[in-house]
């Protein structure tokens, strides 16, 4: 059994709970990602309701209820009064549970929506929470608003473990899929030509440590390679990875895309996918570039090997020097290396879809119907 697998266990309901009958309410400012995150849950509970910011995405969810927050002044105030909406929504519909993914700001009201109404508190943790702000000096506090949640979920087994070190109970931790649409990333007839040796999505910033990439590049040039590759994305390194891509010469061997919300056209025009993160969680891109028949070369960092498995469908680089990692991108130019790699990457397809995220979030609801650790309503 798979480390994914041993966190994933059905669980049994206790008494005459169904999850089908859950009421939730969802604190959150994803934006274009609520459809990912929630659609599977909106699939699964009786009544899910959205209290959002993001008026462009209100409706992604066919089968959900949305309740906007007024879009008016800077998103931080918008941000402060998605607190008192959902206070509002609160009072005036029943709900079992309040869920959100974040633990600042969303996480911190459903405590206090939970506290308030009595509800079943739910946390999805993506990657910062556990990966920066409960390491930091003041970890202390996010550690303890982890164990007061009914149920919180991580996108893999390494953040899973994590938990338990923090003193959650095992029953409250869930592998939530990070779920992407598989009939969009899928691969493509393997004739097509590629237009890219490499793909590289992401933030330019520290975290996601894009200079690492144009390094790689550099020396994997230096090493007499040929290669052409692409930047998907923007962000406050911007100018200094222009600047490191200049030093090394590099300006016809790099192309920049800038943002796009849809990368999969750069997906289909590549060969090799490649991360350069400090930490990260499970990336969505790397899963959908694995989903579109391309092998990932990846570091060793958070959950990421639940999904890569070293000279199966990617390569695992345990160091992050540029030398370390040219060298597993170069193994990545040979078709006779790569292409067992991309046949098997698209396999990912199965444990990451909206079907498998849907189960998720029915132990999940199974495991707030429980009422373990409700505390008693102050609602009259």
């Amino acid at each position: 059994m798979d480390d994914r697998a041993r966190w994933r266990a059905p669980v049994e309901a206790m008494g005459e709970s169904d999850p089908e009958d859950a009421r939730v309410l969802v604190l959150t400012g994803l934006g274009h990602k609520n459809d990912l995150h929630y659609g599977p849950l909106a699939d699964i509970a009786e009544e899910t309701t959205l209290v959002c910011l993001d008026p462009d995405h209100v409706g992604d969810i066919e089968n959900a209820n949305y309740v906007q927050v007024p879009d008016f002044g800077p998103r931080i105030l918008r941000v402060l009064m998605l607190f008192v909406v959902a206070l509002l929504e609160g009072y005036r519909n029943e709900y079992d549970t309040v869920a959100s993914i974040s633990l600042v700001p969303y996480g911190l009201y459903a405590l206090a929506l939970k506290h308030i109404y009595g509800y079943q508190a739910f946390l999805g943790i993506i990657g910062i929470d556990l990966d920066h702000h409960a390491e930091q000096w003041y970890g202390a506090g996010p550690r303890w608003a982890f164990r007061q949640f009914d149920a919180v979920s991580v996108p893999g087994s390494d953040h899973a473990e994590r938990l338990l070190e923090y003193g959650l109970e095992r029953e409250r931790i869930h592998i939530l899929t990070n779920a992407i649409d598989t009939d969009t990333y899928h691969p493509i007839p393997a004739d097509i030509d590629t237009e890219y040796d490499f793909v590289w999505v992401g933030r330019f910033g520290p975290e996601k440590d894009p200079v690492l990439f144009v390094e790689a590049l550099a020396e994997l040039e230096e090493r007499g390679n040929e290669f052409n590759a692409v930047m998907v994305g923007n962000g406050a390194l911007r100018t200094e990875v222009i600047d490191a891509v200049a030093a090394h010469g590099l300006e016809d061997r790099i192309d920049f895309a800038g943002w796009v919300d849809e990368p999969l056209s750069y997906y289909r025009q590549s060969d090799t996918f490649v991360l350069t993160s400090r930490r990260d969680a499970l990336p969505l891109a790397m899963l959908e570039a694995m989903a579109s028949g391309l092998p990932a070369v990846v570091p060793d960092i958070g959950s990421v090997t639940d999904a890569v498995t070293d000279g199966e469908n990617g390569v695992v680089v345990d160091s992050r020097h540029p030398r370390a990692l040219a060298a597993a991108m170069e193994r990545c130019l040979e078709d006779e290396y790569r292409a067992p790699l991309a046949e098997a990457a698209p396999e990912i397809r199965e444990s990451v879809s909206m079907d498998e995220a849907g189960e998720d979030w029915r132990n999940i609801l199974t495991t707030l119907g429980n009422e373990t650790t409700t505390l008693p309503s102050t609602r009259d």
